[in-house]
């Protein structure tokens, strides 16, 4: 379906903007991570409003201490009663200036409503029609959904490659009056428990929170084994959607290496900010690593990395050709995380 036609941007001269109300409600930690971008070109053009930022109850701690907010609400989008309590709070609060919907390939109808009870002067967010919706925000502004430029010298049928969702983010700020894109990293670990992370640790993490998104054990294992004949501390990454997954590559490796399972978001970020290489499937913790700086290798099957890699300066993506998970072998990944892990502008320090 045709998106609405591009809207101007709102005019921040026009009424001062004090406060800033910004809605990622939904649990995809990756998905928030991609918003970061967008979120810290708002807080740059916007330094002195105070800026709200709403998010799931699963990713309130990769936020909590972040500079890109001034205050964190959350809210459980799955319950009707967190989402009708987050709005009565709302109500309860000052009217926000400006309210900004971050939606990206999907649309929640409750995160919506919150945006909508807001009471917000002016609430942006992408036309609903391109999710075939209604407005259930009661936007001011509906911008148009982007799409990648087309090639050059190409047929006028043929797209270029998928547009970052990062960059798909901050068409929203641009119609807000921010959109310049701020300089890495997107994400700042606690300096406290930066103390408490290993220098130069390698973290593989061979689950992910969907099935299809998992590479198999035995490669991740036949990685581990060629890093760590090389030298490298490795260590295994499991979280609390992945049982079982490093029992399996532990199994292929024959070998014991440390895991850490049950780790906080904030401490995980510690690690990765020390870490010399996180290598992965497609699922948040990918994210999170990239956007720490960590170097970072994602390996994907059926999602693009051209439009889902994580934000980050030295994130590199592994994909066969035909898209199929499957298809990645073991030495490609290798041959990837080697020239990662010796390239000078990536290394540890």
């Amino acid at each position: 379906m045709p998106s609405a036609e591009p809207t101007p941007s709102v005019d921040p001269t026009r009424t001062e903007i004090r406060t800033i109300h910004l809605y990622r409600p939904q649990n995809q930690l990756g998905d928030l991570l991609l918003n970061v971008p967008a979120i810290r070109s708002i807080r740059e053009r916007f330094p002195s409003a105070c800026l709200v930022l709403v998010v799931g109850r699963q990713n309130a701690g990769a936020v909590l201490g972040q500079r890109w907010a001034d205050e964190i609400r959350v809210v459980d989008t799955r319950n009707f009663f967190g989402v009708a309590g987050a709005g009565i709070q709302g109500f309860g609060g000052p009217r926000p200036d400006l309210a900004i919907y971050f939606s990206t390939v999907s649309y929640s109808g409750s995160a919506a409503m919150l945006v909508r009870w807001s009471r917000a002067r002016e609430r942006v967010g992408f036309d609903p029609a391109w999710y075939r919706e209604r407005d259930r925000a009661g936007l001011t502004r509906r911008v148009g959904y982007p799409s990648a430029p087309r090639r050059e010298g190409v047929g006028a049928a043929s797209p270029g490659a998928p547009l970052h969702q990062s960059e798909v983010s901050l068409t929203l700020a641009r119609a807000a009056g921010a959109g310049a894109r701020p300089d890495p990293p997107y994400y700042v670990a606690d300096p406290e428990l930066l103390a408490r992370a290993p220098e130069s640790a390698v973290y593989i993490h061979p689950g992910a929170g969907k099935h299809k998104n998992r590479w198999p054990a035995d490669r991740f294992a036949a990685v581990a084994r060629e890093l760590t004949r090389r030298g490298h501390s490795v260590w295994w990454l499991e979280g609390p959607q992945d049982e079982g997954t490093v029992d399996a590559a532990a199994t292929a490796l024959r070998m014991k290496l440390p895991v850490v399972r049950g780790e906080s978001i904030p401490m995980l970020a510690a690690r990765f900010a020390r870490a010399a290489l996180y290598v992965g499937n497609d699922t948040g913790p990918l994210h999170l690593a990239g956007a720490t700086g960590c170097p970072t290798v994602g390996i994907y099957g059926w999602t693009d990395p051209a439009e889902w890699r994580p934000v980050g300066r030295c994130v590199r993506s592994v994909r066969a050709a035909d898209g199929n998970l499957m298809s990645v072998e073991a030495r490609e990944v290798l041959e990837v995380a080697v020239s990662l892990l010796t390239e000078e502008r990536c290394a540890v320090g």
